[in-house]
């Protein structure tokens, strides 16, 4: 209730002073005085303002609603602190799920890499593993052809030599030399009956 009272007091006492001083500087410029311009709205002022602070100092109701709006304010500027804090406390716990999950992401991909390297080098193993089969089943085949190859070349050369013997040995018997080989043969097939 005091600082009402105050409030009014300098209200009144900044209308004075702004009035003198209008007056003065008005002085012989204008018709009108201070008397006749500034004094009635002083007095207006003045009026307005007691009814103001009697009707606020008569009812509580008003003076409650003044501390009640007071109140509500201290009360919505300490929510608003305490909202702040809330908000200032849940960022840096998002920020550090931020790092631990970048961290997290890392880890994972290294984890990715490392596997990826044992991987590779599993399929480089098998890799040559199975070369080394395929090379072994190569050489087993090429053996096998080389052995075929040879067989046939003895055959063919066998033949070769029996076709080139008879025809030297056609050259060469003559009719007395085949009758004489005739007669053994006779002579070696009645001995071997006996």
């Amino acid at each position: 209730m005091i600082q009402i009272k105050k409030i009014i007091l300098f209200g009144f006492a900044g209308m004075l002073l702004a009035g003198t001083i209008s007056a003065q500087e008005a002085g012989g410029h204008g018709s009108m005085t201070f008397m006749q311009d500034w004094l009635p709205r002083i007095i207006n002022f003045g009026i307005l303002a007691g009814i103001i602070a009697y009707v606020v100092w008569k009812f509580p109701l008003i003076q409650n609603f003044f501390k009640n709006r007071t109140q509500e304010i201290i009360q919505s500027m300490q929510e608003s602190r305490e909202t702040r804090t809330k908000v200032l406390s849940d960022l840096a716990a998002m920020e550090q799920k931020i790092k631990d999950l970048h961290l997290e992401t890392k880890a994972m991909i290294q984890e990715a890499e490392k596997r990826g390297e044992r991987d590779r080098q599993l399929l480089i193993e098998e890799g040559k593993k199975t070369a080394a089969e395929i090379n072994r089943q190569v050489q087993q085949g090429l053996d096998i052809e080389v052995r075929k190859a040879k067989s046939a070349l003895r055959e063919e050369a066998a033949l070769l030599s029996l076709s080139l013997a008879e025809g030297k040995i056609k050259k060469t018997i003559t009719n007395k030399d085949h009758e004489r080989l005739l007669k053994e043969s006779i002579k070696n097939s009645g001995s071997s009956k006996s």
